[in-house]
């Protein structure tokens, strides 16, 4: 049998800290549930990750790759208009993917126990509000949006994503997440397009 690599260790105890927090909340996280779903000591947990924070930073990093990938998705669009609906379909159709991923990011008592966490959370929203402003500032530039606020419509439109994402995990995820992103793509458009 070959040998996992740490990186491959890494991954599949990231996969399940995920899992475990989808299925019983952040509290039910401990490194000797963990060990036990990875089929490994918690010795051997504490040789990939420092503690349950350092877990929580590996979940926020594969997040952050999320960006990487929503930023390479937007190289192939080339009108804000085309960029927008791509940006908020890009949500939808990751999560509707990992849907396991929105019980990290709705569960605030995680972000709670550390400044740490907090501000990797608070870098990764900067990153995605910066990404959206520069492509709501282009659609101004092109005259595709209404001369509203730049910060107000990334609210609008990251809340608009919010909501949608929370009534989907609310509804135990009863409904297609990517075909409901049309639906809200058509209603945003309908508000700051010119």
């Amino acid at each position: 049998m070959a040998r996992v690599t740490t990186e491959e260790r890494q991954k599949v105890i990231i996969d399940e800290a995920i899992n475990i927090i989808h299925e019983g909340g952040f509290e039910s996280l401990s490194i000797r549930e963990l060990a036990s779903k990875v089929k490994i000591s918690e010795p051997a947990i504490y040789r990939h990750f420092l503690n349950k924070e350092d877990i929580i930073l590996g979940i926020l990093s594969r997040i952050s790759e999320f960006d990487f990938l929503l930023e390479k998705n937007l190289e192939g669009n080339s009108t804000s208009s085309e960029k927008l609906k791509a940006f908020i379909q890009f949500h939808f159709n990751f999560l509707q993917k990992n849907k396991e991923m929105t019980s990290i990011l709705f569960s605030e008592d995680i972000f709670n126990q550390s400044e740490i966490l907090k501000n990797k959370l608070m870098r990764i929203i900067d990153y995605r509000r910066k990404l959206l402003m520069g492509i709501i500032d282009l659609g101004k530039t092109e005259k595709q949006i209404k001369e509203i606020e730049t910060i107000d419509l990334v609210t609008m439109i990251l809340g608009f994503i919010r909501l949608t994402v929370l009534e989907w995990r609310l509804s135990e995820f009863s409904f297609d997440l990517s075909k409901r992103g049309g639906t809200v793509i058509k209603a945003i458009n309908q508000m700051i397009a010119k």
